[in-house]
């Protein structure tokens, strides 16, 4: 426990004051809470937002001076902004307080106390009293069941059997294995007949609560606490929703578990194509894709579904936000996907922050609003361990019911293929914690924080990049617009020179319009899309407005490759894109660090620093290749590769190009179970049928799904692999990672379908 004492009119150590502070801390030190006396209102003010964890707050300072109520009242709400129910105290002048005071203070303050007339143990009594209150209700349902669970200390027969972790420490390696994690985690570690807390699969006890805490905070009718990731919470909606007999709707940007949904029910997809620009930076679906009439065309054109031409899809999956960050108007395309079908599932894996600030608005799947029994059923999944605070592992299903709902159980019979019987607790209880801390202020002032970070990062990329153009030199810019409008005032201004707060709450500065040409998407419908803030793409130069290549440039896998090299890891590098995610552990000192760590590289490129000394792992890979290599040597010859194969031109190509579907992809997968496959090389893959899907890393999304051709000897798939596969004889150190193919010998291979049963 800790308290929080801020009294400004501590300046004398003597002064009778002073003394009853004294006191009044000491006391609380004796009931083991843990004092701290600040004397300076901007130290208190500092204090609060580093996140220290604080139980109560006792101000005190003379409040007959308003100027001196204004700053109680700022230090007060910075501290409800992220810990909304904490106590405060207020240490006054019994006739100041009843004078001074106005209401807005009043309802801010919990107690008053006369700290010069009611003695400290009487104070310290009441603010003991107080944190309690204050912690017993502070913990969501699942959390506090496990706590009071491992006070119990029980003793078990029953799994699992290292018995609360007492089991870890018989050997020495077991030991070290149980002091690394610490013994809270092997005492909740339990099994599912704990009634005591209830159980996962049954929704029941703790389990249940925290589920219904759940729907609460993100606005579902229902939600389910996942412990397998989101690829098992998609997995399970597709497994309620859709038969063998089934037409699908499939954004073709889709992570792989919805391919293996695909697999599970032998449901059959149709696709909608989304777009990409110039760096490869994948953008929306557009409209027209998703038109009833679009639909049809698809279902009556694709050789798995014309037989099904008047048959009503039984769902549709749309990727929301893209990998790169572009965020879906989702009440238009929930309009839109309303004319052909019942179900949506919006994945947004990576999103599920959206609900609990504004600029968000409209652009998520759980929107406050309005709503009829003739809405669809609308589905949403979000990885809790991405970019909220949950363990790995830790996911959530909600569901808002509509037409075609499927009730709870039916669902949980999806729900119970997916799970697990021997769920680790600690994963369940971060989900529960996950959405507690969203709760409230708390959600909007945690996502104010990282918004705020990933915008000063930008605004401070931009002004180093206008610097340096400037002087006639290059450096990275941030991909975001490049001017933007108050529209209060009508005033533009440059991104770098913007008020930060005009882009924190106007929704406006991060829309995709049309007549843009920062984003790359041409004929994008106004108010379609917007980029997500903390989404953060730089650009290295080498790529035109026009989408050709420059006749200089610095290829962003070099750029990785250093940033690796200082241990800074981007979670996804293309062409001449590198992209940061801005998460709730961001902080000012690690984004200030990648700033000079940019600067760095550039220092070292212009002046071809020899990459024995500045990247001695990449001379390592291949010293007979770089060991008399500059840095801008080698980059300079990975834009010649770039300029002669364009490797992101044939990718762009291939992710809008719908191969030939021979077989659903369970129908490729049997083939797999049956042994009726083989590894062809890249230059033997025309015509040629993937047994499974071609997966480019990151970001993980689908190039050609299972049971697709390749195509002919101008498929873009097929050049594209080549294209890697001679980047990686190139650039050894450098290679790609690839699902679904396997290296042999130096060349790319594929699983296909053996030719004989073509």
């Amino acid at each position: 426990m800790r308290a929080l004492i801020v009294y400004t009119e501590l300046t004398d150590d003597d002064s009778v004051i002073s003394h009853a502070v004294a006191r009044l801390a000491s006391e609380l030190n004796d009931e083991h809470v843990e004092t701290v006396i600040i004397r300076d209102f901007e130290d208190g003010l500092a204090y609060i937002r580093s996140n220290t964890s604080i139980d109560c707050l006792l101000y005190g300072r003379d409040m007959s001076d308003r100027d001196e109520q204004v700053q109680a009242h700022r230090l007060i709400t910075q501290l409800h902004r992220r810990q909304e129910d904490v106590p405060v105290f207020l240490l006054s002048d019994r006739e100041e307080a009843l004078v001074a005071f106005d209401r807005n203070m009043m309802e801010q303050v919990d107690e008053f106390a006369w700290i010069l007339e009611d003695s400290a143990d009487f104070i310290a009594g009441r603010v003991l009293a107080a944190i309690q209150r204050y912690r017993s209700q502070l913990l969501p349902p699942l959390m506090k069941s496990l706590i009071k669970y491992s006070d119990v200390h029980e003793y078990s027969w029953a799994a699992p059997g290292h018995q609360g972790g007492v089991g870890f420490t018989k050997t020495p390696a077991g030991r070290i294995y149980h002091d690394f994690f610490g013994e809270n985690l092997f005492r909740t570690d339990i099994g599912i007949e704990r009634v005591a807390v209830g159980s996962l699969l049954d929704h029941t006890g703790a389990f249940g609560e925290c589920e219904k805490n759940a729907a609460r905070v993100f606005g579902a009718d229902q939600s389910y606490s996942v412990v397998v990731g989101t690829s098992g919470s998609n997995r399970t909606i597709m497994q309620a929703c859709m038969t063998d007999e089934d037409v699908v709707v499939i954004d073709r940007n889709c992570h792989k578990s919805i391919e293996q949904g695909l697999i599970l029910t032998g449901a059959k997809p149709v696709y909608m194509i989304p777009s990409r620009n110039r760096y490869g930076i994948i953008g929306p679906i557009y409209p027209k894709e998703m038109t009833p009439d679009a639909i049809k065309f698809k279902i009556a054109h694709n050789p798995l579904t014309k037989a099904k031409v008047k048959q009503k899809p039984a769902y549709s999956v749309v990727t929301n936000c893209t990998y790169d960050g572009v965020c879906y108007n989702a009440r238009k395309v929930q309009d839109l996907l309303d004319g052909s079908l019942d179900r949506i599932h919006f994945d947004e894996a990576w999103y599920g922050y959206a609900r609990f600030n504004p600029i968000y608005r409209d652009h998520f799947a759980m929107r406050d609003e309005e709503r009829t029994e003739n809405q669809p059923t609308i589905f949403a999944t979000h990885s809790t361990h991405k970019l909220l605070n949950a363990l790995s592992q830790a996911s959530f299903i909600h569901v808002r019911n509509g037409r075609n709902a499927i009730d709870f159980n039916r669902f949980n019979q999806a729900y119970l293929m997916h799970s697990t019987t021997s769920p680790l607790y600690a994963i369940c209880a971060s989900n529960d914690i996950a959405a507690d801390m969203m709760d409230g202020n708390s959600g909007r002032s945690l996502t104010d924080e990282v918004i705020r970070e990933s915008i000063d990062f930008r605004q401070s990329l931009a002004y180093l990049y206008k610097e340096f153009i400037n002087d006639g030199e290059w450096f990275f810019k941030p991909w975001n617009q490049e001017m933007v409008k108050d529209p209060a005032t009508g005033k533009r201004y440059a991104f770098e020179d913007a008020p930060v707060e005009l882009l924190m709450k106007e929704q406006s500065c991060w829309v995709m319009h049309p007549e843009d040409k920062w984003h790359g998407f041409n004929d994008i419908p106004d108010n379609w899309a917007m980029l997500d803030p903390i989404k953060v793409s730089i650009l290295s130069p080498g790529m035109g407005d026009d989408g050709n290549l420059l006749d200089t440039g610095v290829p962003a896998a070099l750029v990785t490759a250093w940033l690796n090299h200082y241990g800074i890891v981007p979670t996804r590098t293309t062409d001449f894109q590198i992209m940061f995610l801005f998460s709730m552990g961001i902080t000012k000192g690690k984004w200030g660090t990648l700033v000079n760590t940019l600067l760095s590289f550039k220092r070292h490129y212009d002046s071809n620093t020899a990459l024995k000394k500045v990247l001695p792992e990449v001379v390592q890979s291949a010293p007979e290749i770089y060991g008399e290599m500059g840095l801008r040597d080698l980059g300079d010859n990975m834009f010649a590769y770039l300029q002669k194969n364009n490797p992101g031109g044939l990718l762009n190509q291939a992710y809008s190009h719908l191969p030939q579907v021979m077989m659903s992809p369970r129908d490729a997968y049997q083939e797999i179970v049956a042994n009726r496959v083989e590894a062809v090389p890249v230059d033997q893959l025309v015509g040629r049928v993937a047994a499974n899907s071609i997966i480019p890393y990151p970001p993980g999304i689908p190039m050609l799904l299972s049971g697709e051709n390749f195509g002919d000897e101008n498929s873009p798939h097929i050049r594209y692999l080549q294209g890697l596969q001679a980047w990686d004889s190139a650039f050894p150190g450098f290679e790609h990672e690839t699902e679904g193919t396997e290296v042999i010998d130096g060349r790319y291979h594929v699983m296909c379908v053996t030719a004989r049963e073509q």
